[in-house]
């Protein structure tokens, strides 16, 4: 009986066991074809959808190692919906990549950048020379003009002083004469003020290079020392201090960019504010506002800033020591803010604000915004400079893969840097860039000089970075290509009025970045870009100005 019983429930279990296997087995064979229905259809709609857009799939070489990529550019009939996608990721990119998908917190940080930026009454002019923008500032007491580079890609601001700089450079503007102002003061060794930082100072020597042709790249300021000391340095970094600064009873720094160009300096405080071209309206205007600021008197230039144009550098970036944070504290200014609309001549610089609306409040010469600003967050914290979030790039209609995101978001991250003549992006970017260029113009692309006919360059693609809050940045070709006969402040008359035959152009997009991307002052003209430090944002708006 027992053995018996025993048998019959082990039949019994086998019954079970082979009836779950074949339910298991109806189950999983419906949903197999569930999903090749699905996909058929999904590949029967991109067909009936593409043919009746009127697009093709365009097929895209890459140049590294010659594969095709086919992609496609999409625009429904019914909903006017665009996507983008590629052969590899078919049905996932149609029914479901757009950009990517945000964390919730960012996504309610997004949500709460229902912001409005203060309208100023301090705008100044800027002026573009040899893909630099420049603005006027005036040191001392009477003051002295000195142009400088506005560079929202570095914090220090620095400039040749008579008679401690002989092998200077020769620049637009005889040197600033410290002897010829009464208020200025050479900062104590005791009182260093550019040696201290904003964040721990590990921060400033784990960070990535910024890159370009400006900015605080590679490592930072290297601040001289013939007291230096391995361990005191150890304590100078727990007090957010940079290593002793002191050379000669004086404080001295030595500042490095990537690419070669370097000055050293020492600390000097005077009073500063921006001005005109006109240097008695400028007075009254510095009598007025000027502050009390630390500068780099400079002693040495080598490499471009030795050739350069521009006397020196304003630092922008976010700093307790640069020029909006001390007109801040000083009262000049209400708001710490500024702003920049850049065109191909120059453009504008407002303190406290914008200096631009959508609507036409300004006098028609200053221009105005084509669309309301759009505001996003900056992206990163503990670093000086300013950084936003990509959620896609686009060439002309082709969106690059998601998968790029990483590389321009990650380490430095995706940086503004005005002091940086042209865009930069990572090269890990680089091939999917080249076979959307590929599939948009049918040529190969390239940073060396090509011919285009006006047909041919007007019909370029437009590069589109996406930001967090789907805020379109967006750069033309008008503003990434620069004429093999450039003049300066001529750039509208040879682009914009169609020209017979063809005529010579470069690409400044370069696709070889290290690390993330450097949206230089190529890729910020046409626009209006509010730096809001207060708020950690920045407001965008397509501008003329």
């Amino acid at each position: 009986m027992k053995i018996s019983r025993k048998v019959s429930l082990a039949t019994r279990r086998l019954q079970i066991s082979r009836s779950l296997i074949i339910f298991c087995g109806l189950l999983c064979t419906s949903a197999w074809w569930a999903y090749v229905v699905s996909v058929a259809s999904s590949r029967a709609w991109i067909a009936s959808t593409t043919a009746s857009s009127g697009y093709s799939p365009s097929t895209a070489v890459d140049q590294n190692d010659g594969n095709e990529i086919k992609a496609y550019s999409v625009t429904t009939q019914t909903t006017g919906n665009s996507f983008s996608f590629d052969g590899k990721n078919l049905t996932h990119d149609v029914l479901h990549h757009r950009s990517i998908n945000l964390p919730s917190r960012a996504n309610r940080m997004v949500a709460h950048l229902n912001h409005s930026a203060p309208l100023s009454s301090l705008i100044y002019p800027l002026h573009a020379k040899s893909g630099t923008y420049h603005a006027y500032v005036y040191i001392g007491t009477p003051p002295q003009r000195q142009t400088l580079i506005v560079d929202t890609g570095s914090r220090l601001t620095a400039f040749p002083c008579h008679p401690h700089c002989p092998d200077c450079g020769t620049h637009t503007t005889k040197p600033f004469h410290l002897n010829q102002s009464s208020s200025y003061k050479i900062v104590s060794c005791e009182d260093c003020r550019l040696a201290q930082s904003d964040f721990p100072l590990e921060d400033y020597f784990e960070g990535d290079e910024i890159g370009g042709n400006s900015g605080d790249g590679g490592p930072p300021p290297r601040l001289r020392s013939n007291k230096y000391n391995p361990s005191k340095m150890q304590h100078q970094q727990r007090r957010h201090l940079f290593p002793n600064t002191c050379v000669n009873d004086r404080c001295e720094v030595d500042q490095r960019y990537t690419e070669g160009s370097s000055w050293r300096a020492f600390e000097v405080e005077d009073k500063v504010w921006l001005g005109l071209n006109d240097t008695a309206q400028s007075a009254e205007v510095h009598d007025k506002f000027s502050a009390p600021f630390v500068f780099g008197c400079q002693v040495s230039e080598k490499g471009l800033f030795k050739s350069q144009y521009a006397d020196g550098i304003m630092g922008l970036s976010m700093y307790t020591q640069t020029l909006v944070d001390v007109w801040v504290q000083a009262g000049s200014i209400a708001h710490r803010s500024f702003s920049l609309c850049l065109n191909q001549e120059g453009g504008l610089i407002a303190l406290g604000g914008t200096a631009l609306t959508h609507k036409q409040e300004r006098h028609e010469s200053l221009g105005m915004h084509l669309s309301p600003m759009q505001f996003t967050p900056f992206a990163k914290e503990n670093v000086w400079y300013y950084t936003v979030t990509v959620t896609s790039i686009s060439v002309g209609k082709y969106m690059l893969p998601a998968g790029i995101l990483q590389f321009v978001n990650d380490h430095k991250g995706t940086i503004i840097d005005s002091g940086t003549t042209d865009t930069f992006i990572s090269h890990k970017v680089a091939k999917a860039f080249i076979a959307a260029w590929h599939a948009h113009t049918g040529r190969s692309y390239s940073n060396r000089l090509q011919q285009y006919t006006h047909e041919q360059f007007i019909n370029l693609p437009t590069v589109t970075f996406e930001l967090l809050g789907g805020i379109p940045w967006e750069i033309t070709p008008y503003a990434y290509m620069e004429a093999e006969d450039h003049i300066d402040n001529d750039v509208t008359r040879y682009r914009k009025i169609p020209w017979e035959g063809k005529r010579g152009f470069i690409s400044r997009i370069y696709i070889d970045e290290p690390h993330g991307v450097v949206l230089g002052s190529n890729a910020m003209t046409g626009k209006e870009l509010y730096f809001d430090t207060a708020n950690r944002i920045i407001g965008i708006a397509q501008a003329t100005c």
